[in-house]
């Protein structure tokens, strides 16, 4: 799945994949930092990935490799007046947050994805059963 994500995008020199997130090696820089910026939002197996260069020594090599996360929790109990802004702005006490949804697939339910693990941890153990925006949310792993 991940060699046909990026087919078209230059030759991988490799792929890791780790739970929940991974790195992909190009040959040449250009083609990651290609596949990067076309490849933003796009949906891999049905869920939508964040791609960025990896962080790194900052030698060469970090901008041939880009990484993706999927460190997702499920948040219910929204209130209806709560945007993706308000619950981005309210998890991103628990960490770096790379993407957040609100009332897309169903009212009163989000979705927020972390850069780190431990910053989703964070949140499932000190953000569960918070009141925010006058509700009382239910957090709960995603997992694939």
């Amino acid at each position: 799945d991940i060699e046909r994500f990026f087919n078209g995008y230059g030759r991988l020199k490799q792929v890791v994949l780790k739970r929940g997130y991974g790195f992909v090696f190009f040959e040449e820089q250009r083609d990651a930092e290609d596949a990067v910026k076309e490849l933003v939002g796009r949906k891999l197996r049905g869920e939508r990935i964040t791609l960025e260069f990896a962080k790194g020594d900052g030698c060469e090599e970090g901008r041939r490799s880009i990484s993706f996360a999927q460190y997702r929790i499920k948040v219910e109990n929204l209130s209806s007046t709560t945007s993706w802004q308000d619950l981005k702005d309210y998890m991103k006490q628990a960490g770096e947050v790379l993407y957040c949804k609100t009332h897309h697939d169903r009212r009163g339910e989000g979705m927020v994805e972390f850069y780190r693990k431990e910053d989703m941890e964070w949140a499932l153990d000190r953000l569960e059963d918070t009141k925010f925006d006058g509700k009382r949310i239910k957090l709960t792993e995603m997992r694939e």
